[in-house]
């Protein structure tokens, strides 16, 4: 019965405990999911803010880029007026230009509109192309990092695509520099810079999930990581919120000059958690539940176990078998305090049986031996003849009262079998005895009783005085010269009552005194002190007893003490 009682607990724990890992386990999973779904999205958020401050920052570059360019061409006087002649003078006629400046700086270098073309190449790897326009002739001429070959267009042509501001083509995207003559201010032209747009998808690259679309004023794709970007619907949506939740996207949007950069990032898949990292958490998760739960199992079955030791053994003492012993493991945990406390249990138990049992039997003897003593021959006999020899001299008072004192003394000894009686008998008897003592010793000691009125209603062991006030009466005031004096006191202290003898005879020394209470002496003392102390302590406790204090020539003192004791909570017992 008990080891199915141990197996259920057993499997109670087992039960709760791995409950309590499952969802230890699953809020850890969903933490740490959670985590890294946020981390991941953290990052992705990141990443398209980075991807497009980088987009914007390379486009703001181009731009400068342009600027830079068109400044440099009036800083040179010859690159400016070359040009100048080439987008107003007839072909010929900018031909004979040319002739006639390269003659007259034929010992210097003459730079015109293909050397700045080339090193503005040379300088720039993200300049495509470079363009210029003629508002006179309506032609186009274009530099694509050659110094020599350059190619002509319909101006026509490309001034309406300037006018509808569509200046490049899808895959680059290009900036507008009007170019007039330094001398009236006349606009004569334009240079048109344009840039490669494939820098944007080295910018992807590094950031993966966003995506990128760039769109010019009128409508043509400039560049998009998606194949499937729509941008007349993105062009028909009225700010970030609206195209946000059109996308249901992340979005950063910027307008720079007549270009609109716009970046996002999917919601689904700015969270989304790469496969590998998925399983990895659930490998960790099943890894963190399976060896919990062979701890948890392997400490639970080591628990079962010194559980069925210590209810084997306490099968074995509901048996009867009190030399039990169970073996603690020095864990220090409560089933080590349980094995310990059993053991001193059934050694305290088995010692107190023992205890129990001698006590029980040296109660008895001294109970026997109080019995025997009640009736001591020598002092009956004496008793007898002091009693024949007042009524001889006709002292019939005197002797009637010594019959009294003396029927008085054993009717109270013999208590209907009781061991305690109330003090206010117990005084009584000692009354009787000194009495009747002083009687026969002719008066040769007096005696004194102080009792406190509040302890005449406890109770005491009978027969605890009378063998003090024998032992003051025949090795104190007996041997003296003077007249002795015997003092009883009984007064309160605490939750005790004690017991005072005290006589003024001849004392004892210490180890008279100590010899007292280890052995019956052999002669008349009754039934002795060491027996009275027996008594006491038996029946109350190894805290009470007797106390002997004496000095030689000066007298003796003994000191009993006792616990209260009421009648009603004797009768309980």
């Amino acid at each position: 019965m008990e080891r199915k009682g141990s197996k259920q607990l057993y499997n109670k724990l087992l039960f709760i405990y791995t409950a309590v890992i499952v969802c230890v386990v699953l809020a850890l999973m969903f933490y740490f999911w959670n985590s890294t779904r946020n981390s991941y999205l953290e990052r992705n958020q990141e990443y398209l803010h980075r991807m497009h401050e980088e987009a914007v920052e390379y486009v703001n570059d181009c731009r400068d880029i342009s600027t830079y360019l068109h400044e440099e061409l009036y800083k040179s006087n010859m690159e400016m007026n070359d040009l100048l002649h080439y987008l107003t003078d007839a072909p010929e006629k900018y031909q004979e230009y040319r002739l006639d400046t390269y003659s007259q700086y034929k010992l210097l270098d003459y730079n015109g509109i293909e050397d700045f073309s080339a090193t503005a190449f040379e300088a720039y790897p993200s300049l495509k192309r470079l363009a210029f326009v003629s508002y006179s002739k309506g032609d186009l001429t274009s530099f694509n990092g050659s110094k020599s070959i350059y190619r002509r267009e319909d101006g026509d042509v490309a001034l309406e695509r300037i006018k509808s501001g569509n200046l490049a083509e899808s895959g680059e995207f290009s900036f507008l520099k009007e170019i007039r003559d330094p001398l009236n201010m006349q606009n004569v032209g334009a240079m048109i810079v344009t840039f490669h747009a494939k820098r944007f998808g080295n910018i992807l690259t590094a950031y993966n999930l966003p995506e990128l679309i760039i769109y010019n004023e009128s409508g043509t794709l400039i560049y998009a990581s998606c194949s499937d970007c729509k941008v007349e619907e993105i062009e028909k949506t009225e700010g970030a919120a609206e195209l946000e939740e059109k996308l249901n996207a992340y979005i950063q949007s910027t307008n720079l000059e007549n270009y609109h950069i716009i970046s996002y990032l999917k919601k689904a898949k700015a969270a989304e958690i790469p496969f590998s990292i998925m399983i990895m958490i659930a490998g960790v998760a099943v890894a963190v539940f399976l060896i919990s739960e062979f701890l948890v199992n392997y400490y639970l079955k080591r628990v079962s176990a010194r559980l069925n030791r210590i209810l084997d053994g306490m099968t074995q003492v509901m048996g009867g078998d009190l030399t039990v012993r169970l073996a603690a493991e020095k864990n220090g945990d409560e089933l080590d305090v349980i094995a310990c406390h059993f053991n001193e249990m059934c050694e305290k138990l088995d010692l107190h049986i023992q205890k129990s049992y001698l006590a029980e039997i040296d109660q008895k003897n001294a109970e026997m031996s109080a019995l025997q003593s009640q009736i001591n021959p020598h002092f009956l006999y004496n008793t007898l003849d002091a009693i024949a020899w007042m009524c001889e001299d006709g002292k019939n008072e005197d002797a009637e009262e010594m019959v009294t004192a003396l029927a008085r003394l054993f009717r109270i000894s013999i208590s209907k079998g009781h061991e305690l009686i109330p003090i206010e008998k117990e005084v009584e008897h000692a009354k009787s005895y000194l009495k009747i003592e002083n009687y026969r010793y002719k008066n040769k000691f007096t005696y004194s009783f102080e009792v406190e009125e509040s302890c005449l209603s406890y109770l005491c062991n009978k027969i605890t005085l009378q063998p003090i006030i024998e032992n003051a009466i025949y090795h104190g005031v007996k041997q003296m010269i003077d007249e002795g004096e015997i003092w009883i006191r009984i007064f309160e202290d605490g939750e005790d009552i004690i017991f005072q003898v005290e006589d003024n005879g001849i004392g004892m020394t210490e180890e008279q005194c100590r010899e007292i209470l280890r052995k019956e002496p052999g002669d008349r003392t009754g039934i002795g002190i060491k027996n009275v102390n027996d008594r006491i302590k038996i029946y109350f406790g190894s805290n009470y007893g007797l106390n002997i204090t004496s000095e030689l020539d000066e007298g003796t003192c003994v000191t009993i003490r006792m616990p209260k004791v009421r009648e009603e909570e004797y009768e309980k017992k």
